[in-house]
């Protein structure tokens, strides 16, 4: 295992006992073994450490996701499996670090499906924002939850699929319709 990759391990578990306020460079660095000097050749500092974890996560059955359900239910897996360390991340300074997470793995996924697949005959730019918009939505209801510091990660996933089935037969399908009327003007 890579010294980067102790680090992040190292992290994540920590993360599932203890808020990220109360983790330092000096506490991590007695975990991994590492001399802070170590730490600091990789990283500027613990945030810098996290936004790394998020650059570098894998959604497993993200790749094969072929809709847009798939895809939302690939997410909503990963957050019931990572459910402690995102709801500490995003109660943390580090927020805006898993609403980036959420939104631009989300939207990338959605547009290159909906590019393959044109089922509604629109351009690339229209599929854009689309997927933006709804990934938007998203994002900040993975979010809603994350910010109950009172949720268990039973109810999130009941919500959470009560949210994805709603949103795909509303939202997805008049983001859709807008994307249409804009083309229109």
């Amino acid at each position: 295992m890579t010294t980067e990759a102790k680090f992040k391990y190292a992290l994540k578990e920590m993360m599932l006992s203890k808020p990220l306020e109360e983790i330092n460079v000096t506490v991590l660095c007695d975990k991994c073994a590492c001399h802070r000097q170590t730490f600091y050749y990789h990283y500027q500092d613990i945030y810098d450490l996290l936004a790394a974890i998020f650059l570098n996560e894998d959604i497993e059955g993200l790749d094969k996701a072929k809709d847009a359900k798939e895809t939302l239910l690939a997410f909503l897996a990963y957050a019931k499996e990572n459910f402690v360390f995102l709801r500490s991340s995003y109660n943390s300074a580090a927020r805006d670090l898993v609403d980036d997470f959420f939104y631009s793995k989300i939207t990338a996924k959605l547009l290159s499906i909906l590019t393959s697949n044109n089922n509604y005959g629109l351009q690339k730019d229209s599929y854009r924002n689309i997927a933006r918009r709804y990934a938007k939505i998203v994002s900040d209801e993975f979010g809603y939850c994350f910010k109950d510091v009172g949720i268990t990660p039973i109810k999130f996933e009941k919500t959470m699929h009560r949210f994805i089935d709603a949103s795909l037969t509303s939202v997805f399908p008049a983001l859709v319709e807008l994307a249409k009327e804009e083309k229109k003007k």
